[in-house]
């Protein structure tokens, strides 16, 4: 199981040997080029099949396991499986309070290599499904508490959680080892009676080549982990402007929070992602940091990136829809605002690349306002 390899978090003196990520707010473009870092030459566009048993109302995750496309609705708390080709499969719906069912209170909807694991602390299980819709297996969270979780395979499952109590006790990561049927915890704070420390994110980890990182909100500090090294801190990201300042971010979380809005501060990363080159931060404020792992240093920020190449067009690292796995970078499109609010944007007269307008203009042009999402699916450089 893991250990704990530096001291407490939040430590000056970690923070000052850690490696720097700097995030300049006056530095993010208003539309930065993607190009970059997005193969402009293999891009796909899937049109998913839409039929009364699989409609999707709010897609948050969408992900590309092997032949099969794995795409969380958080509208009606399923997660709808179809092939690579658009067609549908199956899907997870099994909301109640009988065997292998999971009530509506789901934190989130983790998928692995071959299964769904629906993660519902208010029943302290993780409920696992396989991709025809099949329960597998529940998983005891054992007394701890997350927002999410990822796992480097069966045995072991990882909870970063958003300084929420446990029965564990307050800490910001757990480890749950299955086959021993205990958890071990990590990274402690010292509670404060009625106070609500930390804000939600959007998403608290990335997992990238055997290896992951960690997001811990209000502290700045990603740490690192495998399944061969302890939780180690790796990354400082330094608020150059507009930071938070310490008092407020280590107090109650919501008054941190409208103090933030009010005063137009950033209280730091909501999301975190990785690819072979770079890592990509998503700030608060509604900008993005990228940053070159090689040469340690920032080498794009904008509030929106495009690729020229095709007349503009968005590529979306904002919150929640969007996810970096194995060098693909999935977007889902929702046919609505492409017929009617990207109509007069993009066009074969304004895309450059015509591989890419065929095969955009096809889908849009096929589609109905009320059609599942159109996947966009991109490979990073």
């Amino acid at each position: 199981m893991l250990l704990f390899a530096v001291g407490c978090s939040g430590d000056d003196n970690v923070t000052k040997n850690l490696e720097r990520i700097p995030v300049d707010v006056d530095k993010a473009e208003r539309f930065a080029d993607a190009s970059f870092f997005i193969r402009t030459d293999s891009v796909e566009v899937i049109s998913l099949e839409t039929n009364p048993e699989c409609l999707i109302g709010n897609a948050t995750k969408v992900h590309l396991r092997g032949d099969k496309f794995v795409i969380y609705d958080e509208l009606s708390k399923a997660v709808f499986i179809f092939n690579r080709d658009g067609t549908y499969h199956a899907k997870i719906h099994a909301l109640g309070n009988g065997p292998g069912e999971y009530p509506p209170h789901v934190n989130d909807a983790v998928v692995m290599d071959s299964t769904v694991g629906m993660l519902v602390p208010v029943i302290g299980k993780i409920i696992e499904y396989d991709f025809n819709g099949n329960y597998v297996r529940d998983i005891s969270l054992q007394g701890s508490w997350g927002d999410s979780f990822f796992t480097f395979g069966d045995d072991e499952y990882y909870l970063p959680n958003d300084w929420g109590s446990s029965d564990l006790g307050d800490y910001h990561f757990f480890a749950l080892n299955t086959k021993e049927n205990k958890a071990e915890v990590f990274l402690p704070f010292k509670p404060d009676k009625g106070v609500n420390r930390g804000w939600g994110l959007t998403n608290h980890y990335s997992v990238y080549d055997q290896r992951a990182l960690v997001l811990v909100s209000t502290e700045d500090i990603i740490y690192e982990m495998s399944p061969t090294q302890p939780i180690t801190p790796r990354y400082y990201v330094d608020i150059v402007k507009q930071k938070l300042p310490q008092e407020l971010a280590e107090g109650d979380g919501r008054e941190a929070l409208m103090t933030a809005i009010k005063e137009n501060y950033l209280t730091g990363v909501n999301k975190i992602m990785e690819t072979s080159a770079y890592l990509i931060l998503d700030i608060s404020n509604d900008f993005q940091v990228i940053y070159d792992k090689a040469k340690k240093q920032v080498v794009a920020s904008g509030e929106e990136f495009v690729i020229p190449e095709f007349g503009g067009y968005p590529v979306y690292l904002r919150i929640e829809h969007p996810c970096i796995e194995n060098g693909i970078l999935i977007n889902a499109l929702d046919p609505e605002i492409a017929r009617h609010v990207h109509i007069d944007a993009y066009t074969e007269e304004t895309i450059k690349n015509k591989d890419f307008a065929k095969k955009y203009l096809n889908a849009v042009t096929k589609a109905k306002d009320d059609d599942n999402p159109i996947l966009i699916i991109y490979k990073t450089k």
